[in-house]
């Protein structure tokens, strides 16, 4: 993006694209799945539009067009609408600008899953404005947002639509956009008023992106890779300044401004450090012998994987510590500056719930001293109302004029007021990514449940912590306020901070309220009783199934997601299975031998000596047992004789 004003007089022509434009412009950030440490994919943007710039984060609905029914903008561009549009959220700018209702909506994703960031303001050369110069009425900035998340399906059909978008109307200026869904991200550059190219960029790589083109040779045969205009070839060939490299088409050299201006040059150096500062060390901002800049590369490797807040952290850089520090020499136009009006990170993850892939990071103002809260964009319904304030100036209660009050406060002196309002937006950011994790998880329970009840919860989370987020910041501000004011002296310490104030993410706020007490009481009496019971004396059966209801009981107590129905089903089920615990019958086994009172008791005989029970005499025993048995055996005959 640049200035709109600048844009303003592009579109009437009173502006040449030359070689010295250096305006206040946003900044992109690409890092491959391969190379974060989530395994995410991530596109980002600052929009430095200006300070003190209101910006509005809200839902446009999913909507049904008659036949016929136009779309028009403030800058003379219009098209029919398809049939149906999707639902998206987006950062627009206030209707009082006088621009339009949903002007510069320019970050979101959509119901689809597709994210876009849409722009990164580029300039052409010379050669290519005489060539095929910008179309007054053609697609411009102001609505790309809006047309590419209304109707794209996928990443790679968002760059189709746009690229037959302006092969049908044109283009008003040059421009990046990013687009991305859970399978792809591609970078598309509008070059010149009909001519365009796009790549889907690989996995293990990054760009920092500043108002420059960057793209470099591309195989425009390879159609599942690479995406170009009709003419974007042979309209640099027959005029003269097509610019090539292995007999392949280098974009950036054929359509791009020689000179991209100084602050794009030390913006790319700090991006390219912060990213790989052995990689920063190869390149020259310098000119050079004929004038020209450059090359520089799109895509490289970074030096280390990089995580969420460290991408985050890459909209505030200044080039601090660096030899273009911007700190030190306030000549030196940074990454962080003044002029963002909002900052975003598109996160999408893969093997999610439908909805759940892309997390929208949105900051309002500057990244310096903001904090980039979670939506799941593809989700929610609607936003806290503290994002749709339209005023211009500061007011109580908006998200963006909370944030950038405390930009100006801070910034002012960052050792004394900002060290320590960076530090607890630091932690707090920290948190609510960990945070995340969890919040995941929940939310694909509740989407197993239910996909409607997961976006209705998802909607109130987002206003639940946005809400929250502005209270604790808000505190920043009005304490902040008053120790310059009292003329205190030292570093201002939020209260915030030393109470280690933290935010509270998590998807059980949102639930109804549930009374586990009966469960949790059944529980304790279940688990007793299967300590103190022996397994052996039930039936196999029964004691299974109260030993797994007693397990699922538990797991159902330690869930968030749990509503009542499903707790009080569980308190009927361990009932149950308690009431159903079944004794094993008493039965002796089928070999034991029966009683039989007719047969004689068999004497057992020990052959081992012992000691005579009157005199102590070792005495064969088992001699006077035969010797008895012999006695009885004569008894009997002699009864019998009788």
């Amino acid at each position: 993006m640049w200035k709109k004003s600048i844009a303003a007089l592009v579109l009437t022509g009173a502006v040449v694209l030359g070689s010295t434009m250096n305006v206040s412009a946003c900044m992109g950030i690409y890092v491959g799945k391969e190379v974060s440490e989530t395994g995410s994919s991530y596109i980002g943007r600052s929009e430095d539009i200006g300070n003190n710039y209101t910006k509005i984060y809200t839902v446009h609905p999913a909507e049904d067009h008659e036949p016929g029914e136009m779309f028009t903008d403030s800058y003379g561009f219009s098209m029919e609408y398809p049939a149906h549009t999707y639902r998206y959220t987006l950062a627009k700018d206030s209707p009082l600008q006088g621009e339009g209702d949903e002007a510069f909506a320019e970050v979101g994703i959509n119901e689809n899953e597709v994210a876009v960031t849409a722009t990164v303001s580029t300039y052409y050369n010379e050669e290519a404005k005489a060539a095929d110069p910008l179309v007054s009425n053609g697609i411009c900035e102001i609505s790309m947002g809006t047309i590419l998340l209304g109707q794209a399906k996928s990443a790679r059909h968002g760059v189709e639509l746009l690229g037959d978008i302006i092969d049908k109307y044109g283009t008003g200026e040059c421009n990046i956009i990013m687009i991305s869904d859970p399978n792809e991200t591609w970078y598309m550059e509008t070059v010149s008023g009909h001519e365009y190219a796009a790549v889907k960029l690989p996995d293990d790589k990054v760009a920092a992106i500043p108002n420059m083109m960057l793209l470099g040779t591309i195989d425009v045969n390879d159609k599942e890779n690479v995406i170009v205009s009709d003419g974007l070839v042979s309209l640099a060939e027959e005029n003269g300044f097509l610019k090539t490299e292995n007999g392949m088409i280098h974009v950036a050299k054929t359509y791009g401004a020689k000179d991209p201006g100084r602050g794009q040059l030390t913006r790319l150096w700090q991006g390219v450090y912060y990213l790989n500062a052995e990689k920063a060390d190869e390149i020259s901002i310098e000119p050079n012998k004929d004038g020209s800049f450059g090359p520089y590369d799109l895509l490289f490797a970074p030096s280390k994987k990089l995580s969420s807040q460290d991408i985050m952290k890459f909209l505030a850089f200044r080039g601090e510590g660096t030899k273009f520090d911007s700190n030190k020499d306030a000549g030196i136009y940074p990454i962080g500056n003044s002029n963002q009006a909002e900052c975003h990170v598109l996160e999408m993850r893969e093997g999610m719930y439908d909805g759940m892939s892309g997390i929208e990071w949105i900051a309002m103002s500057r990244a310096e001293y903001s904090l980039y809260l979670p939506y799941y964009a593809a989700m929610i319904t609607e936003t806290w109302e503290g994002y749709h304030n339209e005023e211009m100036t500061s007011v109580p209660g908006s998200m963006y004029w909370l944030f950038c009050d405390l930009n100006n406060l801070a910034d002012d002196n960052r050792d004394l007021y900002g060290k320590n309002v960076r530090t607890y937006l630091d932690k707090y950011q920290s948190a609510l990514i960990e945070q995340q994790d969890q919040v995941d998880k929940d939310m694909a329970k509740l989407y197993e449940k239910s996909p409607v009840l997961a976006q209705e919860k998802a909607t109130e989370l987002g206003k639940l912590i946005a809400k929250e987020t502005y209270e604790h910041v808000d505190s920043i501000r009005t304490e902040l306020k008053a120790f310059i004011a009292e003329g205190k002296t030292g570093e201002f310490m939020p209260s915030v901070l030393e109470k280690n104030v933290m935010p509270n993410y998590s998807v059980e706020r949102v639930m109804e309220p549930v009374d586990k007490t009966v469960l949790e009481k059944m529980l304790g009496e279940v688990k007793e009783l299967l300590s103190q019971i022996d397994a052996a004396a039930y039936t196999e059966e029964s004691y299974n199934a109260l030993k797994s209801a007693a397990a699922e009981a538990e797991e159902l107590l330690a869930d968030i997601t749990a509503d009542q129905t499903q707790i009080d089903e569980m308190v009927e089920k361990l009932k149950n299975a308690k009431e159903n615990l079944t004794k094993l019958a008493v039965q002796k086994p089928d070999n034991e031998e029966k009683t039989d009172s007719t047969k004689k008791p068999t004497v057992s005989v020990s052959k081992k000596p012992t000691k005579s029970v009157k005199t102590g005499d070792e005495t064969d025993v088992s001699w006077m047992l035969v010797m008895a048995a012999a006695g009885v055996s004569a008894l009997a005959m002699s009864k019998k004789r009788r």
